[in-house]
């Protein structure tokens, strides 16, 4: 994707249609700082162990299966809103494989379903995944006003989930859950902390992106040390090589499309953060249409959002089977395909 992205953002520098000094002014450099900051800050958090710790502190005070699932599901959507959706799904799913090892409910749907909050119930804020992050700058929004636009999608999204818990089966009472967690490392989750509040500050648009981003390396660098360089920091550069190609776009003039329908179907193939760069150019300013259409977008095929690619490897990793998940990952998440792209459609109606 990232080599796609640079051999694309070449053709139009190379071709003269967007000169190098066009293509440097296009950069949003701050965008660039803040996810990097946010994914080593993420990285620091997850390192730390505390997020462990809040995933077992909060489900385990359930009772039943079905109220555990449910806790699960809604703590994975609440912790994407706060530090992207791919970091939930590390944190959560590890967490239900092992509960799954002491009570008796659906592991493969409860996964699948923790993958769909992740990406439904996460995109309320700009942090919940990269492609909010990137209409945020773009749109010059508040935070706030994000928040608020956001809020009625996410609503019906969460009402298909609630829909959605019969597929955990019938409720049982649940076996006392013993987890090992990792130790923590109250520094780093310290360290980790004031980075995330230097990000928040720049989401907030009271300070600048810099201090974050130097906060962030510094930290990381003290903290994760080798594990530093195995953070994915691959989503930079594909930014980085996307605001050459917005601009590249841009220079074709006005072309109508219908961004909404467009941007869930060009989702099922590259998935919706490289659809929602490539629609930028077309929203014409619309930036609510083109982040209802991407975020539903992300729900369907396997590649919709690298977040269901994502909670399939973890899955697969952690529990050592796969006997139906993906066919159950596919139909499931086609099934709120429907379902979120007939109720986004009707909000923006």
């Amino acid at each position: 994707m990232v080599f796609g992205a640079a051999f694309l953002a070449a053709l139009f520098v190379c071709s003269g249609r967007v000169p190098l000094g066009v293509a440097a002014h296009a950069i949003d450099v701050d965008l660039l700082l803040v996810l990097f900051a946010l994914l080593v800050t993420v990285e620091i958090l997850r390192f730390s162990g505390w997020l462990d710790l809040a995933v077992a502190a909060t489900v385990t005070r359930f009772h039943s299966t079905r109220s555990f699932a449910a806790a699960l599901i809604v703590f994975t959507g609440a912790l994407a809103a706060l530090v992207t959706n791919d970091v939930a799904l590390f944190v959560v799913i590890p967490f239900t494989v092992v509960a799954s090892r002491f009570s008796d409910f659906d592991l493969e749907d409860a996964i699948v379903l923790e993958v769909l909050a992740s990406n439904l119930l996460g995109c309320l804020t700009p942090l919940g995944n990269p492609q909010n992050l990137f209409v945020f700058h773009q749109s010059g929004w508040s935070a706030g006003r994000f928040v608020m636009t956001m809020l009625p999608f996410v609503a019906f999204c969460a009402l298909g989930l609630g829909l959605a818990l019969p597929l955990l089966g019938k409720s049982r009472p649940m076996t006392k859950t013993a987890v090992t967690l990792a130790p923590r490392n109250n520094r780093a989750a310290l360290a980790g902390l004031v980075c995330f509040v230097l990000v928040l500050l720049e989401i907030a648009r009271v300070a600048p992106a810099w201090p974050a981003a130097v906060a962030a390396l510094v930290a990381g660098a003290w903290f994760l040390r080798r594990r530093f360089f195995d953070t994915d920091l691959s989503i930079v550069p594909l930014f980085l090589f996307a605001f050459v190609i917005v601009a590249g776009l841009r220079t074709f003039g006005a072309v109508h499309a219908d961004v909404y329908w467009t941007s869930i179907g060009l989702s099922q193939v590259i998935s919706n953060v490289p659809a929602t760069v490539l629609l930028a150019p077309f929203a014409n300013g619309d930036w609510r249409t083109l982040l209802y259409g991407a975020n539903a977008g992300g729900c369907g095929t396997i590649i919709a959002s690298l977040a269901n690619l994502l909670g399939w490897r973890i899955y697969v990793r952690e529990s050592g089977r796969d006997p139906r998940f993906f066919r159950r990952l596919t139909i499931i998440n086609f099934a709120f395909l429907a379902w979120v792209a007939a109720g986004g459609w009707v909000l923006l109606r």
